[in-house]
């Protein structure tokens, strides 16, 4: 009987030390991260951060509660890197006010802005950060604007893996501007613009303004494909239309290389009834897609191909020259 009581005993022993609660680990597509709940007088808030890996996106639910008797009236949410780089507006925020003795629970979602130059070169926003910081900027009465701020961290060895496993060396491109393509392209215009007075251009490393129409350009190149994106705003005076079929990226001059562009051309604002067709005021995004062998570095050049793809009133180009593009190694 004894060695009975015994032996059950031993196994119940080994039982439990084998069945002691584990740590339950992230979903492998997702990092979790943390937040230790915050509060200043009658406001308190907590924060769920959810960081999607295949879409870089920031899943936010915070709850709000206002144990004061004053209604809170909540302006803007923001989340910001251990850097400092910000990214606000997220989508399912606005401005609301939540009355005393209430509490409410909101779901945002952030596409946070990870790596600033990675970000201004080629449109990406870059893999997450180990810790982020929330802030929630909120007025009672007649009180300043003040900010509540939630600090959030993830797994410091999930995070490590991650960013293991998602490590990219990408190539951006930037405008060569030592080329004289300003002071070529002002002539240019004077022939073709009469009507402006004096035509300017101005070309940067990532943008071109023409007389008021500017241009920002992100470009890139992953897996034997190349990535641009054009944001285009007109304030100029005159209209310009846009041949998409026409723009275009190149390998050392050579227009056939590579399969044929996909582009996909919207209308931000203006008139919807043709959106290649540019007025003073509109705005259009263009994302441009091609298979190409991507370029040995210092070996090959890329172009990009803009005659024909802008044109003026009297079928006259936009411009009369194409630009080369730099590359830029980002890690």
């Amino acid at each position: 009987m004894k060695l009975s009581v015994i032996v059950i005993l031993t196994i119940f022993i080994l039982y439990s030390c084998n069945s002691s609660p584990k740590k339950i680990k992230s979903n492998a597509n997702e990092l979790i991260y943390t937040t230790i709940d915050t509060s200043a007088g009658d406001l308190s808030a907590s924060l769920s951060l959810i960081g999607k890996i295949k879409t870089t996106e920031l899943t936010a639910q915070l709850k709000l509660s206002n144990s004061g008797s004053a209604p809170i009236d909540f302006q803007e949410m923001e989340i910001a890197t251990p850097e400092g780089i910000r990214s606000g507006r997220p989508a399912g925020f606005e401005p609301f006010s939540l009355t005393g003795g209430k509490d409410t629970t909101l779901k945002v979602m952030f596409k946070p802005v990870n790596d600033l130059k990675l970000y201004q070169v080629t449109g990406l926003t870059g893999n997450f950060k180990g810790s982020y910081r929330a802030s929630v900027s909120y007025k009672i009465g007649n009180d300043n604007l003040v900010s509540l701020t939630l600090n959030s961290a993830t797994d410091k060895t999930e995070f490590n893996t991650y960013s293991k496993e998602n490590k990219k060396v990408l190539n951006g491109y930037s405008f060569d501007t030592k080329t004289g393509f300003n002071d070529r392209e002002k002539k240019y215009l004077e022939t073709v613009l009469p009507a402006v007075k004096s035509p300017f251009v101005y070309l940067s490393e990532q943008e071109i303004a023409v007389s008021g129409l500017n241009f920002k350009v992100k470009t890139y190149d992953a897996q034997d494909t190349i990535y641009a994106e054009f944001y285009i705003v007109n304030h100029a005076d005159f209209p310009v239309k846009v041949i998409t079929d026409s723009l275009n990226i190149i390998l050392n001059n050579k227009a056939g290389n590579g399969e044929k562009a996909i582009t996909k051309i919207e209308k931000i604002s203006g008139a919807q009834n043709d959106i290649n067709m540019m007025e003073k005021g509109d705005r259009v995004l263009i994302h441009y897609k091609k298979y190409m062998k991507t370029p040995a570095s210092g070996t090959d050049t890329l172009t990009l191909h803009l005659r024909d793809a802008f044109i003026l009133s009297g079928r006259k180009d936009l411009f009369n020259e194409n630009l080369k593009l730099l590359p830029i190694l980002i890690l």
